[in-house]
Parts: C-alpha cells; sequence; structure tokens
C-alpha cells in the first residue's frame, strides 16, 4: 500500500511540474494575444505572429490561449484534490485524463491548421501540445493503473 501511495506521489508530481509549464504557457501566449510587442519566437522565424494573429487563435473573441489556462487551472485542481482526498483518486484522475484526451484531440486540428491553413509553426504551441499529450499519457496509464488494482 505504501509503495502505491509513491508512486502516485510521483505521477502527481509529474503532472503537476507539466501542468504548471502548460499553465506557464497559456498564461504567456494569453498575455501575447493583447499585447503583441511580447511576443518571442526564436524558432521558425514568424511562425509564431502568424499563428497568434490568425483568425484560428480565438474562438470568438476569447483567445484559445484563455482556454488553455481554464485546462491547466482544472487539471491542477484536479491533482490537489486526487492528492488530500484519495478516495476522488478514481474520479480525479480520469477527468485529468478525459480534459488532455480532448485537448489533445484539439491541438491535432490546430497543428493540422498550423500545417496546412496558416502555413507556419508556432513553437509555443508545439510545446503546449506536447505538454498535453505528455500528461494524457501519464495520466492513462494511471487510469489503467486503478482499474488493475
Amino acid at each position: 500500500m505504501a509503495e502505491t501511495g509513491i508512486r502516485f506521489a510521483r505521477i502527481d508530481l509529474i503532472t503537476g511540474i507539466l501542468g504548471i509549464i502548460g499553465l506557464a504557457i497559456s498564461i504567456y501566449l494569453t498575455i501575447v494575444h493583447y499585447q503583441e510587442h511580447l511576443l518571442v519566437c526564436a524558432v521558425g522565424g514568424g511562425g509564431c505572429e502568424t499563428v497568434q494573429t490568425s483568425k484560428y487563435a480565438t474562438i470568438g473573441s476569447i483567445p484559445i490561449a484563455l482556454l488553455g489556462i481554464g485546462m491547466y487551472v482544472a487539471i491542477l485542481g484536479l491533482i490537489v484534490a486526487r492528492r488530500y482526498r484519495p478516495e476522488w483518486a478514481f474520479a480525479a484522475t480520469t477527468a485529468i485524463f478525459g480534459i488532455t484526451l480532448a485537448g489533445v484531440l484539439y491541438e491535432i486540428y490546430l497543428t493540422y491548421v498550423e500545417i496546412w491553413v496558416i502555413d507556419a509553426i508556432c513553437p509555443w504551441c508545439v510545446t503546449f501540445a506536447i505538454v498535453t499529450l505528455l500528461i494524457m499519457i501519464v495520466e492513462g496509464w494511471h487510469v489503467w493503473q486503478l482499474v488493475n488494482e
């Protein structure tokens, strides 16, 4: 039983660190949406500017990055919930997996748009997508562990 607690603590740590990275990227890209002069794109030339100013960077008037903030706040909140309420572990883990699965599917769409429609790649967006994918993998493995205990 103690081994399970240590293993789950590691999963919380990994997902938490990745979640903080995802949240930081989302906050940065939200700020940049409103303050374009703060955008730093060291890799890929003008890809960041092209993607950030495209019509695909918003849903209505809401920047997609703001949705990323919401996603990562929810993920981090669920990590805290499962850490301090062990009886919620399965529900919280399943929710994190579901949220990140939806995020990854949306990121696949956005990556398609970047490559085939906008013809520009934003390294910040790619990093965000990778972080979300990594959390989905870790949490998917965690769900599998919980189901098979």
